[in-house]
Parts: C-alpha cells; structure tokens; sequence
C-alpha cells in the first residue's frame, strides 16, 4: 500500500480541512515523490504564524521503502517533506512491524526531525507545526484504514 502510487495520492484526500492537487511520480525502486499544491486560505486563519504562510504551497514528500527491512520489520524507510516558499523541513525514519497484540495489525513508528529555518521565531513555529501534525497523521491512519478496507485481497 505504502509503495502503491494510488494509495499515495488517495491519502492526500483524506486529510480532513486540507484541499489540494496531488501528483506522484515513482524516482525509482521503492522510491516516490508526491507533490501537492495546497490550498492554504482556509486553513491558516487560526495560526499564529498564518501571515507568514502563502495562500497556495506546494510541498514535496521523498519517500523511500528499502527492498530488505532489518529483521523483525515488516518495512523500512524514510521520507523527507519539503515546503515550497517556507523554510521548514521535515526528515524522518519510519519502520513498520506487527502488532504483539494481533499480528493481523501494523504498527508504524516514525521518528525524525522538523527544522525551521526562521531566525528568532523558528522555534515557536515547529512548536507551532508540531501541534498540527496530529491532523495529518490522523488523516493518514484514516486514509489506510479506508484503503485497506476498500482494496483488501
């Protein structure tokens, strides 16, 4: 599904107050690149740090999935996110392995590191940032659940 270019333009669709235009490319084996020009009028309005943000963004997302994941995974990879115009970067691990509780279910952990490249305030805004990315992961564990239940088999 990870590594499904269908999937990774569907999931953009299922974050909730995000409107956007998806295009994924694969860049090689396991490799894929989605970019998404955002419309952002609607949802910067409640950010502290909306001013500083343009009504339309394009971000990038580098994903990796490598062919042999280190034993006891089911997958391994790392993404990189980059916002067009806006000096933040998002760099990450992500490792896929069954659940101990039911192997019938996955489990994603993702650790990385958000940089803003903002003098003075650039702390405050990966607070900020930090604060949202529930939305988009929830938009994305919802996205799977969705696919999986509609493409199982």
């Amino acid at each position: 599904m990870l590594t499904d270019p269908r999937f990774l333009e569907f999931r953009w669709r299922q974050i909730s107050q995000v409107q956007c235009q998806v295009r994924v490319e694969q860049a090689g084996s396991g490799t894929f690149v989605s970019r998404a020009n955002v419309n952002l009028a609607e949802v910067k309005a409640p950010l502290t740090y909306a001013r500083l943000l343009p009504d339309e963004l394009e971000i990038e997302v580098v994903e990796n999935w490598i062919t042999s994941p280190r034993p006891g995974l089911l997958a391994q990879g790392d993404f990189e996110v980059r916002f067009d115009r806006v000096p933040v970067q998002v760099r990450a691990e992500s490792f896929l392995k069954a659940s101990p509780k039911d192997p019938e279910k996955t489990l994603r952990n993702i650790s990385g590191n958000l940089q803003v490249n903002m003098p003075l305030i650039g702390g405050k805004v990966e607070r900020e940032l930090l604060s949202h990315l529930q939305v988009f992961s929830g938009g994305e564990e919802e996205a799977a659940e969705s696919w999986l239940a509609n493409h199982a088999g």
